[in-house]
C-alpha cells in the first residue's frame, strides 16, 4: 500500500438533476460549471490526485478535457437522488485502496460553487493542518438570522422557533451554512464517523461574494453575474 501524502480531491458530479437538467455541465462564461472546480483543485497546488466521480460518460469525458487526473466511473446505485455526499466519498476511498493507493486526508468540491478561488483551497487547507482538526467545512453566514423563521401551519403566521427569537438582529447568535465550497477530512475519521459533521470539525469562513449555491437557471446567472464582477474588479 503506497501513502500519498497530499490529500486526494474527490469532485463528486452525477448526471442526474431535476431543477436545472445537466447542471454539472451547465454552461457558465463558456465551459461547464465541473471546470470551475477542476480547475481551482489544480491551481491550488493543494492536492496528489484530482477525482471527478460520475456515472455520466458525458461529464466523465468533461473531467478529462479540464484536467481531472481520474475520471472514475460511479455505479449505478451511488446514481440517485437520494444518494449523499458521504457515500460517494467512501466508495472513491476504498476503490483507490483496492488500487494500492492510501490517502490519509481528502477534500471535496461540490460543483455547485464555481466562485471558490485556488486561495481559498490553499487557506483552508492550511487551517486544516494547522489546527489538529479531522474536518474543515467551508462556512457562509446566513444573509437573515434563520432563528426569526415563520410558518403558516394553520394558515396564520406564526414563529417558527417561538416568540424569544423575534428580536433585533444584533441580539441574535450569527449562524452560518456549509456552502459546498471545500471540505478536508482526516480518511480514518471520516471512514469511523461516516459523517462530515463529525469530530473536530473546523470552519473556513468564506466570504459571500465567493459563494453560491447553483440549483436552478437564476443561481446559474447570479454566478455569472459575480464572475463577471470579479473579471472588472468592481466591488459586489
Amino acid at each position: 500500500m503506497t501513502e500519498i501524502k497530499q490529500p486526494l480531491c474527490i469532485i463528486p458530479a452525477r448526471g442526474g438533476s431535476k431543477r436545472l437538467p445537466r447542471k454539472n455541465l451547465a454552461s457558465l462564461l463558456g465551459k461547464p460549471l465541473l471546470a470551475y472546480a477542476l480547475e481551482a483543485a489544480l491551481e491550488s497546488g493543494v492536492f496528489g490526485l484530482v477525482c471527478v466521480s460520475s456515472e455520466d460518460e458525458e461529464i466523465l469525458d468533461a473531467a478529462r478535457r479540464y484536467g481531472a487526473q481520474v475520471a472514475l466511473p460511479r455505479p449505478k446505485e451511488l446514481a440517485g437522488d437520494t444518494v449523499q455526499v458521504k457515500q460517494v466519498c467512501v466508495q472513491v476511498l476504498e476503490h483507490f485502496r483496492a488500487q494500492g493507493s492510501d490517502f490519509p486526508e481528502f477534500g471535496v468540491l461540490l460543483t455547485t460553487n464555481p466562485l471558490r478561488t485556488p486561495g481559498d483551497l490553499v487557506e483552508a487547507y492550511r487551517i486544516f493542518r494547522d489546527s489538529g482538526a479531522n474536518y474543515v467545512m467551508s462556512l457562509v453566514p446566513y444573509s437573515h438570522p434563520p432563528q426569526r423563521a415563520v410558518w403558516t401551519p394553520d394558515g396564520f403566521v406564526e414563529p417558527y422557533f417561538g416568540l424569544q427569537y423575534m428580536k433585533q438582529t444584533q441580539l441574535l447568535d450569527p449562524l452560518y451554512r456549509h456552502d459546498g465550497s471545500i471540505i478536508f477530512a482526516r480518511t480514518a475519521a471520516f471512514l469511523q464517523e461516516g459523517e462530515f459533521y463529525g469530530s473536530r470539525v473546523a470552519p473556513y469562513f468564506i466570504p459571500p461574494e465567493r459563494s453560491v449555491d447553483i440549483d436552478n437557471a437564476q443561481d446559474l446567472a447570479w454566478a455569472e453575474f459575480l464572475l463577471r464582477r470579479r473579471g472588472t474588479g468592481a466591488p459586489i
